[in-house]
């Protein structure tokens, strides 16, 4: 059976690895596929790229303190990537940061929406978090 400690460093491992490979995606999308990002990816890309940062120096030094500040990112980054979900699916609905060049409704993969792609990383992120917040309060109990 593993300690608290020590699930928490796997917690913060998938929380940072969900980090990277969103921020890789991203940059893949824009600067291999050439995707031009808009509005609303920008804003969505401020509450992600410094995760694959600050997760990974938190992974590094073992820092299980990062929960409260990668849960509030998660979760503004999320609240956004839904709202521009809903953009897409609804575009007479919402009229906010969809200007040119890049309308926010603009759909690269409809199959696979990059805003829905965003939404999951923010949320198992965000879920990482919340375990990792429960494993540093039973480690300071039995500590």
């Amino acid at each position: 059976m593993l300690g608290p400690m020590r699930r928490g460093s796997l917690i913060l491992a998938f929380a940072w690895l969900v980090a990277l490979v969103a921020t890789l995606g991203s940059l893949y999308y824009s600067e291999v596929r050439l995707f031009l990002p808009c509005e609303l990816c920008w804003y969505q890309r401020i509450f992600m790229y410094p995760q694959a940062v600050i997760l990974g120096l938190a992974l590094w030094r073992q820092d299980f303190a990062i929960w409260p500040y990668s849960l509030a990112l998660s979760l503004i980054g999320g609240s956004l990537s839904g709202l521009h979900l809903l953009e897409q699916k609804f575009p007479d609905l919402f009229t906010l940061a969809c200007k040119p060049p890049v309308p926010c409704s603009v759909e690269y993969i409809p199959q696979f929406p990059i805003p829905l792609q965003a939404l999951i990383a923010f949320a198992l992120i965000a879920l990482s978090m919340g375990f990792l917040a429960r494993e540093v309060r039973r480690a300071g109990q039995r500590g």
